[in-house]
């Protein structure tokens, strides 16, 4: 089984970095369940260019990014995941020092893992072949619809107004998904 998953959001939490980041750059206090830019934009918190310098200090600060905390449960899941014979990968919007970041960061917490950056792009080239994809952001996964059979919604604060309809599966935690990766491969479906 192969399975592909998003950075941000699914391995690695980076929601009070940029709690912190909003406060120290622009005297905003933000919670980190709100950090979604449709929310933080359209509720007028940051201007989008502010959430955008937000976002490239965040990321592609590297002593600010290897501090972002694994979302609880990742990477021993992961670990499983990989001990268990899957094939898991990161298809990730990241590109250039975001995703050398990214890198570093899985590597310093013992992820062996192969990463595809497609720079804020599609993902659906690069999903070709999965089994699976596990994403916290629907509008990625509404793209990967007749291309990857098995698509998760991690649940956050910032999404959970997000209609899944027939895109993907809501997913509460990394137990979760791994039960469900376990019953794709038991019954050949989600159940």
């Amino acid at each position: 089984m192969k399975i592909g998953l998003d950075f941000d959001g699914v391995i690695s939490d980076c929601g009070e970095l940029k709690s912190r980041g909003a406060k120290m750059l622009f005297g905003v206090d933000i919670p980190s369940c709100k950090f979604k830019k449709e929310i933080i934009v359209g509720e007028g918190l940051l201007t989008i260019d502010q959430y955008r310098e937000l976002q490239k200090t965040i990321y592609g600060t590297r002593e600010i990014g290897l501090l972002m905390k694994p979302i609880p449960g990742a990477l021993e899941y992961i670990s499983r995941l990989i001990e268990d014979g899957r094939e898991v990968s990161v298809k990730t919007s990241r590109g250039g020092v975001e995703l050398e970041i990214a890198k570093e960061w899985s590597a310093l917490r013992g992820l062996s893992l192969d990463f595809v950056g497609v720079s804020g792009e599609s993902k659906a080239e690069v999903a070709v072949g999965l089994d699976v994809y596990f994403d916290d952001d629907l509008e990625k996964l509404k793209q990967l619809v007749g291309i990857v059979p098995n698509r998760f919604l991690f649940s956050h604060g910032y999404n959970a107004q997000d209609d899944v309809l027939d895109i993907a599966k809501r997913i509460g935690s990394w137990n979760e998904f791994y039960c469900t990766i376990h019953a794709i491969d038991v019954f050949g479906g989600v159940r």
